[in-house]
């Protein structure tokens, strides 16, 4: 009766284990893209034209893998824009399995081979003999894989909640990691994961990928030292509010000279009960770190290898203060892409009193990162706005050649002066900003990044 007892008890905690595992479904494709290392064209940590050998040269061939919402492959799924050229984060909690369904719409055939994950042989997406079934799907085909996240694929005792793992194609893996197919998997500990598979202790994850991209056979003029394959500061998104716990799942893939070391100005990390700013990484390695971000600002995040920043393995990341409890005005409205030669600005008083004047400072982004202050920049209302009215400004826009340019507009208040002679103005530069993008669906951005150079444009 006892050892019949102890066997219900111990199916039972079997089965309760199982309730808490999930299954995870992933739709990936393998795409032919043309990449460019820097959208913008410019240094953006100095302000300058990308130097020689690079200038000439940033749009290239390669292939990426590309998230869908489901098995028809048609509606992408977005990601985040700090990820790059990276694939979409392919996320368990400890015990759960995996399933992705993969779509080859390259020109090669291609695969995808996790790390850290278990799988069997048909699953393991590796082209060699003794063959598997996933380990080379032709263009145009589709294989389905099946991976388990167990406790050995997540943290160990003494790492963060979450670890970082690969996965990448694996027909000519060489030719393949190359040319961009590759993404992050991340791993959370049992009880430890939100409904989508992310760690409850952390407020931000980022996953930066240390990589130098050969286009050339190792001819100067096609290395590209990226940072998620993109150069000199053009990488986006890497946003964080004061006070957020911040993990950092830092990756290096690549060939000998993918030695890095990657360090962040004015923050430290926790790696493993030690504080530092500088972590190092091996070719294929991965590490996750912890950050508390409590300086606010805009930092640079780079490979300390000093050919690797020489040649643009540079980022910024910044820290914003959390947003002010009101604004005194908000920007509803902005025609510009329309009619680019006449520009108006709608401006609604949500004060609560009367205002007698607002004056208002624009910015214009070129490329995500590229985030540039006119000539002309100041707008100001003409007419008293009255607590919950709004008033159109009008103003010339910017010429053709530019307004064609142009990505989005920023617009924040520098002062407000009320009819009852008191004045509002902002406690940090771009208070109570709001941003107009010439495409609808862009994401909005909790912060701005450095202002570039200022071009004409009125």
């Amino acid at each position: 009766m006892k050892i019949r007892a102890a066997g219900v008890l111990l199916c039972s905690l079997i089965l309760c284990a199982s309730c808490l595992a999930r299954t995870r479904h992933y739709y990936i494709a393998a795409e032919d893209v043309t990449w460019n290392f820097a959208p913008s064209g410019m240094d953006l940590l100095t302000a300058t034209p990308i130097r020689r050998p690079w200038q000439f040269h940033l749009q290239w061939p390669k292939a990426r893998f590309i998230e869908y919402t489901d098995d028809t492959f048609t509606v992408r799924k977005p990601q985040p824009d700090w990820l790059g050229i990276l694939g979409p984060i392919i996320r368990a909690e400890v015990g759960d399995e995996i399933v992705v369904d993969f779509f080859n719409r390259g020109h090669l055939p291609h695969s995808m081979h996790p790390h850290g994950l278990r799988y069997d042989k048909n699953n393991e997406g590796a082209f060699y003999i003794p063959f598997g079934k996933g380990d080379r799907v032709a263009p145009g085909r589709q294989y389905t894989y099946h991976w388990f996240a167990t406790a050995e694929s997540g943290p160990a005792p003494g790492q963060p909640s979450s670890i970082v793992w690969w996965y990448h194609s694996h027909v000519d893996p060489g030719m393949e990691i190359n040319s961009g197919l590759l993404g992050p998997i991340i791993v959370t500990a049992r009880g430890r994961a939100n409904p989508d598979g992310s760690p409850k202790d952390v407020d931000r994850e980022f996953v930066a990928a240390f990589v130098i991209f050969d286009q050339l056979g190792t001819k100067p003029d096609g290395l590209f030292y990226s940072i998620n394959g993109l150069i000199f500061g053009n990488l986006p998104g890497l946003y964080m509010k004061q006070g957020d716990r911040v993990r950092w799942h830092l990756l290096a893939l690549g060939n000998e000279i993918d030695l890095h070391t990657p360090h962040w100005h004015g923050e430290t990390v926790t790696d493993a009960g030690r504080h530092t700013d500088v972590i190092e990484l091996l070719p294929g390695s991965m590490k996750t770190v912890d950050m508390v971000a409590d300086n606010p600002g805009s930092w640079m995040f780079h490979c300390h290898v000093n050919e690797h920043m020489e040649n643009g393995m540079m980022a910024v990341y910044t820290i914003y203060p959390p947003p002010p409890k009101s604004c005194p005005v908000t920007f509803s409205g902005l025609e510009y892409w329309n009619h680019p030669d006449q520009s108006s600005l709608t401006v609604k008083n949500t004060s609560g009193k009367a205002i007698e004047k607002v004056f208002v400072m624009s910015e214009m982004f070129m490329a995500p990162q590229d985030l540039r202050r006119p000539f002309n920049p100041d707008w100001q209302s003409e007419q008293p706005i009255a607590a919950g009215q709004e008033q159109t400004i009008d103003k010339r826009g910017a010429p053709e050649n530019i307004a064609k340019q142009v990505m989005g507009w920023v617009f924040f208040p520098t002062m407000v002066k009320y009819q009852d002679g008191s004045t509002w103005k902002p406690q940090h530069p771009g208070e109570c900003f709001n941003a107009f993008w010439r495409d609808p669906e862009h994401p909005e951005l909790p912060a701005l990044p450095p202002v570039q150079i200022e071009i004409e444009a009125d």
